[in-house]
Formats: C-alpha cells, sequence, structure tokens
C-alpha cells in the first residue's frame, strides 16, 4: 500500500485526540510494550537488505515480517498508554479502532509485498513463507534474533530506524505530556 505510513499517521493523530490517557502505570507498561517493538523494528531494519535479496536470517528466520511485527507491539504499546480506565468505553473503541485501521492496513501491504516477493523470488519465497509465520514469530527460528552474524550497522544505517525511533519518542512524550497536565 502506497499510502501505508500516511495513513498510518491519521489514524495515529485520530487516535491521540480521541484518547484522555490518565494512568501512570499503564503509561509505563505501554512504554515497556512499545520498547520491545521498536527493539525487534531495530533489529529487523539491521538485517534486511531491501529489494537487493530475500532476507531470511536474523529476525526474518523466526518470522516474515519483524518490522510489521514491532509496528503491532508499538501500537499495542500506545494504546496502553493512551487507555483510560475510567472510562472503558471510549478504550474500547479506540481498540477496537486501531484494531480494525492497522489490520487493514498492513494485510493489504503484506498481501501486496508477498505477490512482489513471489515474482521476484519464485519458489525460494515458497519455501521461506513454508517455514516462516507472516506476522506471529515460530520459536524454531526465534534464534535467527540473537546470531549476530545476520546484522549489520551499514545496512542498519542505510534503513533510517532512527526515523521511527524519534517518532516513538516523540508520541510518548506527548502522552505523558497529556497524563501530566490533564488535557
Amino acid at each position: 500500500m502506497k499510502k501505508r505510513i500516511l495513513i498510518s499517521q491519521l489514524v495515529t493523530l485520530a487516535l491521540l485526540i480521541a484518547a484522555r490517557p490518565e494512568s501512570w502505570k499503564l503509561f509505563w507498561a505501554g512504554l515497556a510494550v512499545m520498547a520491545l517493538g521498536q527493539a525487534v523494528r531495530l533489529a529487523a531494519s539491521a538485517a534486511i537488505v531491501k529489494s537487493r535479496t530475500l532476507t531470511t536470517t536474523g529476525p526474518y528466520a523466526a518470522v516474515r515480517n519483524p518490522l510489521y511485527l514491532g509496528t503491532m507491539l508499538m501500537t499495542a504499546g500506545l494504546m496502553l498508554m493512551l487507555s483510560a480506565p475510567s472510562r472503558p468505553l471510549l478504550t474500547a473503541g479506540l481498540w477496537l479502532f486501531a484494531a480494525a485501521a492497522f489490520g487493514w492496513i498492513y494485510y493489504v501491504t503484506i498481501k501486496a509485498e508477498e505477490a512482489f516477493l513471489l515474482s521476484v523470488y519464485g519458489a525460494d519465497f515458497e519455501k521461506y513463507k513454508g517455514e516462516a509465520p507472516a506476522i506471529l514469530p515460530c520459536l524454531r527460528g526465534a534464534a535467527g534474533f540473537f546470531d549476530l552474524a545476520a546484522y549489520s550497522s551499514e545496512v542498519f544505517r542505510k534503513n533510517k530506524e532512527w526515523r521511527g525511533l524519534s517518532a516513538a519518542a516523540a508520541l510518548a512524550a506527548f502522552v505523558a505530556a497529556r497524563i501530566h497536565y490533564a488535557f
């Protein structure tokens, strides 16, 4: 999906506007989940050589879309931060909206990317598809996360994941300010 990032940003903005965060406990729990998601994204961005090879090592040994798994965890973390125990209907509505929006965005994106990878890598991609699940990692490939040979600092710099890290930090700071100043 070509407009995936713009649509994701608009959905996130809508969530930030509609939410009424109030809980420091949920903020810190959400920050921990968001940090886990960012760690997955950082690892994936240091392993993937986009448009040049079919990456099947590092986190890609456990899951075909670790960048999207990381994004899913980061979204769950943000949703925890934005949750309001005193407003359960609002919180449930926001979670449903986020799940539907991001579910649709990444379903469409993954299907398009898989069609592309199949057209480029054919049987190699089919084999890989049978070995690694799309989103939820398998245990047999989990060791790939710890295979240091799969990572490259040059690849990491080229993929510019620092932008996502910066955005996550800004989101967390904004939600913290909303809780602290009750706005």
